[in-house]
């Protein structure tokens, strides 16, 4: 009967067979031992793509067995799952804090993690989870991201806007082989509504222009969205 080997996360597999006449325990040497070696290749992947090995759990037949001290000698299951999700909402929470104008400071430090919509207490310990996104609370966070000024020009000037699409973009390139990365808005229960109906504008080549039509996500009421990076590992 042939044992099954998975490393993740470069969803490798493999069924191991091994020669049937030798012992219950050299057999299941030979399996740990294949393992092993499969396992120290990912780990060398990691390595050089995140600067270090990242922290995993392996287990054998759903136990967990570090050292692979247990391997059946002719059927179950060995994987080895890696915990990257930390590398990449750490680079994405540094990056965005680095691209952050810094006036008050309150929108640099306003940028927040939420994992299934549940705020993250601690950033650098985030739960599992099916999704983390990336929110700014600060009522002027969509002004920033995409905002113009009446003359046209962007909102920004000390450095330049959209910091979450570029964010979600460099983050993308760089992690993308292991976590799906995108960027968008969102409401979130504590969004700015806005007091007055807005006009609608379009900006070409420097010339503001005011349109007939109302959107009605522009009206008195409306929840104004918030810039979002959103993060699906696997």
């Amino acid at each position: 009967m042939p044992l099954s080997i998975k490393v993740t996360p470069v969803s490798q597999s493999f069924k191991v067979f091994v020669d049937e006449t030798l012992s219950p325990k050299a057999r299941s040497d030979k399996i740990a031992d294949f393992a092993r070696r499969q396992i120290r290749a990912a780990d060398e992947i990691n390595k050089r793509a995140f600067g270090a090995v990242p922290p995993k759990k392996v287990t054998v037949n759903g136990r967990e067995d570090e050292f692979l001290a247990h391997v059946p000698p002719d059927q179950g299951i060995i994987i080895a799952e890696y915990r990257l999700v930390e590398d990449v909402l750490a680079w994405i929470m540094m990056t965005l804090r680095q691209r952050s104008p810094v006036v008050s400071g309150e929108y640099q430090k306003g940028h927040r993690l939420f994992a299934d919509d549940v705020e993250v207490a601690d950033p650098a310990h985030p739960p599992m989870a099916s999704q983390y996104t990336f929110f700014n609370l600060v009522p002027y966070a969509r002004r920033l991201e995409v905002g113009k000024t009446k003359s046209g020009r962007d909102f920004l000037i000390s450095v330049p806007n959209r910091i979450y699409a570029r964010t979600a973009d460099d983050a993308k390139a760089k992690f993308g082989n292991v976590a799906k990365i995108r960027s968008g808005f969102a409401s979130t229960p504590s969004s700015y509504k806005l007091k007055y109906d807005q006009p609608s504008r379009s900006f070409t080549r420097g010339f503001r222009r005011t349109l007939a039509r109302q959107r009605p996500d522009r009206v008195a009421g409306s929840v104004v969205s918030v810039p979002a990076i959103y993060v699906t590992i696997g």
